[in-house]
Formats: structure tokens, sequence, C-alpha cells
């Protein structure tokens, strides 16, 4: 305290004016220091509801240099740079996505994930972070095929549904929860239970269980129990229903032209159904336009007036999800960096919009890929803070959404691993990542999963064993891996490949000349989501162009097998959506739904469940027993 101690008034005078002055700069400064630290507080809260992706960091690269239109980073983040520890925890950032060039190998991913979450514990609000990753089986994993067990994904699930119900399902969901929970990973973006009504669909097909909203809700609900019950959060996604497009988000803005009723009776149900018999803590947006659902528009970084995206709409998010279908759990973006979102709106005006709509975490709006990045990000929490602070009803909702994410943070806590538990966690991690008992799930299912579509009356009684089979499969890998599998079961079999990727016409004929049977298999379909997301369209995404040319060979294949009399083979790799072509050219047609492929690490060959099931069934080991999930 300060005290007087002059004997004159004057100097008393001057003395209480001095200590008056002291105090209205102590109190000034501690008024200055609380706007701060809220200004701080809010922008940490807002940090808490972004999750970014660290796929590529390139810290040397200069800001002239990023500036260039040419520029890419494809410097993949496996090991945690100082300058992204930083980030998390000068920040407070609520989470974070891998995808598979930050997957390397099991040791370097758990040391990844730990020092993750170390960077966000040192932060001012000490939360854990979310880690997530898109592992839902099938064409769609980040965990590389050869570490981890992947599946044939959610068709080939659908296809055992008859005689199985929702075993393979819930068997599934486990095995992904269990592995990624062994690696640090608290969320998969899975299961998709979008209910695939449209067989042109670019982006869903057979990432989708079914045509039948019933059995995508039953499979939906077991494979989400299933990964959550290895305590790994699982997402429903696409919120409210990605099945009847013809466009990929990733691309372009697709819409669902449904009433109403056809929402609730397809599209909603699954979501609806989880939420009323199941425990559901995250939800996924889909940047779809649903008029039957929120017709109302809002302007666009064009000035041009649109319908409303779901992920943007208070309609769809808050009124429908929360109130009238009694959602309660997380509810976050699909990647805001998809062409559905970020072709029409700035990130801040995408982050905003879908922070007042009633989203939690905004997946992916600005990219970190240099040092440059890190204070764009800093600037643009800075400005989104400004921006909400002058609305006091978006104050109000972020709070309670930031509520909900500290709520959900809370059971991670035990989850977390010391630099004394890395190395017994690396070992048990690597007891359970693509295990015995997993891989032979993942066998069982390829097994069961198999369609056959048609056979003709000839091949009743036929056996391709002992005989010239010439494979034709998409690519180098599947048909190699595809003879294989035929050389293994049927040692007298005599047979030669080929593929699409590497055509040659003269060659190829005069191999079918020779052969007996001749097996094609088409895979023409390649959507952004299995490359990683929007930033491979430019350089990797198949044209339609090239996925013609593709469907037109192997048609020509068998059209020319077919004049020369050799029994032909059509194989479904993906949704069998063209078989009217197919068909008149075609003795027998069976369907796996996946086809892919990865490298046996101890044999140094190529390895495929889905493949190994068919050739299988092509040599009368084993029967298809899988029914088709959609209608043809």
């Amino acid at each position: 305290m300060f005290t007087c101690h002059y004997p004159f008034k004057k100097s008393m005078f001057i003395c209480c004016l001095v200590a008056l002055g002291l105090v209205v700069i102590t109190l000034h400064r501690c008024y200055n220091n609380s706007v701060v630290h809220q200004a701080l507080k809010l922008e940490h809260n807002l940090a808490q509801k972004i999750m970014l992706d660290f796929r590529y960091f390139c810290p040397s690269i200069k800001a002239s240099e990023a500036a260039q239109e040419d520029f890419k980073c494809k410097t993949p983040v496996t090991k945690l740079p100082i300058e992204l520890a930083q980030l998390i925890t000068e920040t407070s950032l609520g989470g974070v996505i891998l995808f598979a060039e930050n997957i390397d190998n099991i040791e370097q991913t758990v040391t990844l994930t730990r020092d993750l979450q170390n960077a966000a514990l040192k932060s001012d609000l000490a939360q854990p972070l979310f880690i997530s990753t898109d592992q839902e089986g099938g064409r769609v994993v980040r965990i590389p095929r050869s570490i981890g067990t992947s599946f044939t994904g959610n068709m080939s699930i659908g296809a055992t549904y008859k005689l199985h119900g929702e075993k393979f399902a819930r068997e599934v969901g486990n095995v992904l929860g269990t592995e990624l929970k062994a690696l640090g990973i608290n969320i998969d973006h899975g299961p998709n239970v979008d209910v695939n009504v449209n067989l042109d669909n670019p982006v869903i097909n057979v990432r989708s269980f079914s045509e039948d909203p019933k059995v995508v809700a039953d499979l939906g609900i077991a494979m989400l129990e299933g990964i959550e019950s290895a305590g790994v959060i699982a997402t429903l996604k696409h919120f409210p229903g990605h099945g009847d497009t013809n466009t990929d988000s990733h691309t372009g803005l697709p819409r669902v032209l449904h009433d109403l009723a056809l929402a609730k009776r397809v599209d909603l149900y699954p979501f609806q159904q989880a939420i009323n018999n199941s425990k559901v803590n995250m939800i996924m947006t889909a940047h779809i336009q649903y008029p039957s659902l929120d017709s109302s528009e809002l302007v666009n970084k064009f000035g041009e007036a649109m319908i409303k995206p779901a992920t943007l709409s208070k309609k769809i998010l808050t009124h429908l999800l929360r109130e009238e279908m009694g959602y309660q759990g997380l509810i976050i973006t699909d990647a805001l960096d998809m062409a559905g979102i970020s072709h029409f709106f700035t990130p801040v005006e995408a982050v905003l919009a879908t922070f007042d709509a009633g989203a939690d975490i905004a997946m992916m709006p600005i990219k970190i890929r240099t040092k440059g990045d890190i204070e764009r990000f800093k600037t643009f929490i800075a400005y989104l803070a400004a921006r909400v602070k002058e609305d006091r009803n978006m104050l109000e909702g972020i709070a309670q959404s930031v509520a909900r994410v500290f709520k959900a943070k809370q059971l991670m806590i035990s989850d977390i691993v010391s630099n004394k538990q890395l190395a017994i966690n690396i070992i048990n991690a690597k007891k359970i990542l693509g295990n015995k008992q997993h891989r032979q799930i993942e066998k069982s299912l390829a097994q069961n999963a198999i369609v056959e579509i048609s056979k003709a009356k000839k091949l009743t009684t036929f056996s391709i064993n002992d005989s010239k089979l010439h494979v034709v499969f998409p690519t180098i890998e599947q048909s190699a891996a595809m003879a294989n599998y035929l050389s293994v079961a049927s040692s007298k079999n005599k047979i030669t490949q080929s593929s699409l990727a590497l055509y040659d016409e003269e060659t190829l004929f005069n191999a079918i000349a020779s052969s007996d049977v001749v097996i094609v298999a088409s895979d023409s379909q390649k959507s952004a989501v299995e490359l990683g997301g929007a930033e491979d369209i430019a350089q990797n995404y198949q044209s339609k162009n090239k996925k013609t040319v593709e469907s037109y060979n192997a048609l020509k294949i068998l059209k020319y097998a077919k004049k020369q009399g050799k029994i032909t083979v059509f194989i479904s790799l993906k949704l069998p959506t063209e078989l009217s072509s197919y068909r008149p050219y075609s003795d027998w047609i069976l369907a796996s739904f996946d086809g892919s492929t990865y490298i046996d690490s101890v044999t140094n060959k190529p390895v495929s469940p889905a493949l190994s099931a068919l050739a299988e069934v092509l040599l009368a080991k084993r029967k298809a027993v899988g029914t088709l999930p959609i209608t043809l």
C-alpha cells in the first residue's frame, strides 16, 4: 500500500494525488490485462473448435516462393516439427486430422501422436487434442494396408447382411477402433451411413452399406458401436445424407431433390435410428444443398445468392439435427477446403457461417504448409474472435459448443501417452495392428461378400481348373495378385496376365487367342477422398476421359474374347453399374466391391483379400454367397 508521511498539507495533497494516480494506473493495467485475457481466452476457445491437417510442411520455404502459383509443398509430416508444436501450444488448437502421408510405420505414428498430445497439454487450456483420420475400411483408409487391417469396405459388409446380419459391421468396427486406439488416434471419421440410392454417385457408391435405409441403419449402428467399444469416437457421416448425388463435393456442390417425406424415409433414417438407439458422439456434415430441408439463401463471395449448403445451414444443423432429431453430441464439418464450400466462400466466412449454424468443429478451413501459414492461422483466429465478439448470440453459441468439446475431451485424458509409456505403447501397437485375428476377420468378410450376378448355363458343369487362363485387371499389381492366387489354388492352370494400365492390344489379343478363359475386371471409379482429399484433385484425380478409356478397353477385350469363342468372366471391383454393356459378352459376372492390393513385406508379393476370395470362387473352392445390396 502507498502511504504518505509528509507533514505539510500541500505535500499531503501532492502525495495523495500521486497515490490516486498509481491506483488509476494499476486499475487501468488490471482492466487492460483483463481485456487481453478475455480476448486471448476467446481466441483459444475458438481454436479448440478448429481441426487442421498437418499432412505436409515445408519450414524452409520463403514467403516469396510460397506465393508462386505453382508452389506445392509435398514434404510429409511424419515427425512433429517444432514450428507446428508451437502452433498447437500457443493457439490451444483443438484437433488435427492425419492422412496416409503422416503414417509410415507403427513406431513413428505412436511417437507422432504422443508428441502432438504433449504440445496440446502445454497450451493455456491444457486440453487433450482430437487426433482423427478417415479409416472407413475399403476404399478409404489412411493406415497403410500392409500395416493395418483395411477390409473390403461397407458395401461388401452390406452384401453379407442377409446371411450374417450385423456380425461383420460390429467386428470390423471393433478392429478399426482397436488399431486406431493403439496408434494414439482418438477419432475415426466413419462409419458412412449415406443411403446410396443413386447408381451414378461418384463419391459414395461402395462406401455405402446399401440402398436400403434399414440395412444402412442397422449396419451403421453396429459399426459405430464396434468402433466406440475400443475407446475411439466414431463419426456418422454425411448429414443430412449424400447418397443421392451425382456430383462429388470435393469438386462441386451437389444438390439433393428429395421432398421432406422422402428425406425422412431415406436419408435421415439411419441418423435418427442411431440417435434413438445408440450413443452418437460425432456427426459430420455434408457439403450439399437440400432445398426441402432448407431452401433459404445466402450471398457467396461472388455476390450471388445461393441455397445454403447443409454445412452452413442453421435450419439443418440446429433446428433439424439438434432440436427435432434430439442429437446432443458434437457436429463436425466435412473438410472446408472441398470445392463444395471453398469455391463459394472465404475461409473466414465459411467458418463463421458453420459456427453460427451450429457446428462444433470446423475441419481444414485453411492449409498449414509453411511458416507463413502459421502466422496466417493466428491472424485468422484473431479475426474470427473479433467478428464473434460483435454478435452476442454467437458468443453464447460458441460457449455452449466449447463446453461440448471439453466434455468429450475429458474422456481422453487417461489416454495421453507419457514419455515413460511410449516404448510400451509401441510394443503393444505392433502386436495389435494387422495381427492374425484381425486379418482373419478381413479374409472372412471378403469371402462372404462375393456376389454372383449371373452365370451362363453352359458353365454349370464347366470348371476353369486345368485351363489356360488370361487375366486382365486394371493395374499390374492386381493382375499379378490374381494370377498368383489362381496358380496357388490350382497348379495345373496355365496363366498369363496383362493390365488395363499398360494396354497393348496386339500382345493382349495374341495372349487371348491361346487361352481358354479370359478374366477381365473393371474399376474405373476413383474419387478424391480415396486419394486423400480436395488437395489431390489437380495432379492425381482421374479424369472422366481416363475412366471411359478403361471401361472401353475392358469391353473391347470381352468382345474380342467372346468372338474367339473363349469363356469370358467379368468382375466388377466397384459398384457394378455398367453391366448392361458387359452382360452380352460375359459368361460369368461376379462382384467384389473392392480390389485393393498391398505388397507383403515378407513375400514381397501383392496381397488382396478381395482377389483371393474371387480366386476361390472362380476355382470352385468356395461359393459366392453374398447378396447384391443395390438394385441394378
